[in-house]
């Protein structure tokens, strides 16, 4: 593993100070390892370093850039960021107080030993921890999931279950809000059969920031679509990836799903009442929510394909789903 320095601008008011800093900003990020401010659109090399906020109460992350292709050096190497302290300290770095002591790659299974010391992290700072681990190395090609060890022992939760193998989709965040803690639910989401003119039913255990709403985390994991066990098991998923929500409210049982344009693409084979039904039963399985409206850009007045009017109120359709 290797250590690599980062440069960060502050309190820059000089107009030739500033472009002089960017300069040097930019030609170090295209000649080799370095950081740069989250906000930016990725690049080849370019992987998002999730790490804790000063006080430890949510994530934040930098970009960092590195040349390395090869898998398991890029796995080291990004641990090894993982563990780097910041120079300002405006953040905590997510390995701090415990090491990695040991990993392995089986297919695209890692498994992280870390050391004793590891348990010893309140249950709230241990969650954020173990999120920033994985938004991070799940980003590298060929790593799918990240399974933890303390020891010789599979790390438990604070309730003392196995954690299990985690992918980056079972943390979700609420951008742009404070994240206090994490939590873990099990989600029943209904996605498309394999002919897509059914829904099967299935359930996914999903660690997510405890400030967004259970319906939207729903609508967010339906948009994220199947993971790669759920495919094997004849599972598709029905809403276009590239949808972008505005905004998910509940009123007297009635769910307002608000998306925007890229819901109205379908994807091949997928059956436009399948698409709509899979986010009706899925909202429908939380307590609160009786009936689900969807709408675009807050406009109901479409359709979906020929003949599913978003002009109406949906509840649960049973008949759709393969038994």
């Amino acid at each position: 593993m290797r250590n690599v320095g980062f440069m960060r601008i502050t309190n820059v008011t000089n107009i030739t100070q500033i472009i002089a800093y960017v300069l040097i900003a930019f030609i170090c990020l295209v000649t080799g390892c370095g950081r740069v401010p989250g906000e930016v659109k990725l690049q080849d090399g370019d992987y998002r370093i999730y790490c804790l906020d000063r006080d430890e109460n949510k994530l934040t992350d930098y970009v960092y850039h590195t040349d390395e292709t090869e898998t398991e050096p890029l796995i080291s190497e990004l641990i090894d960021e993982l563990a780097a302290p910041d120079e300002e300290v405006k953040r905590r770095e997510s390995i701090r107080g415990f090491e990695v002591t040991d990993y392995s790659l089986t297919g695209t299974g890692l498994v992280l030993t870390l050391s004793d010391s590891y348990i010893d992290m309140p249950p709230t700072t241990e969650v954020l921890v173990r999120a920033a681990i994985v938004r991070t190395l799940c980003q590298i090609s060929g790593v799918h999931s990240i399974s933890f060890k303390v020891g010789e022992n599979d790390l438990l939760d604070a309730l003392g279950m196995p954690v299990g193998s985690m992918t980056e989709a079972q943390f979700i965040d609420n951008e742009g809000n404070e994240i206090n803690a994490y939590d873990n639910i099990e989600l029943a989401l209904y996605f498309a059969d394999s002919d897509g003119d059914a829904l099967l039913r299935t359930t996914r255990s999903v660690e997510y920031n405890t400030n967004i709403s259970l319906e939207k985390l729903v609508v967010e994991q339906l948009i994220h679509g199947v993971t790669a066990e759920e495919t094997e098991n004849g599972l598709n998923a029905t809403v276009n990836p590239q949808t972008a929500i505005i905004n998910v409210t509940v009123k007297d049982g009635i769910c307002y799903v608000n998306l925007d344009g890229g819901f109205l693409v379908i994807s091949p084979g997928i059956r436009p009442e399948v698409i709509i039904y899979s986010i009706v039963d899925s909202l429908v399985e939380l307590p609160e929510v009786n009936k689900v409206a969807i709408s675009i850009d807050g406009n109901s007045d479409l359709n979906l394909g020929e003949n599913m009017p978003l002009s109406v109120i949906y509840e649960r359709n049973l008949d759709i789903v393969e038994k």
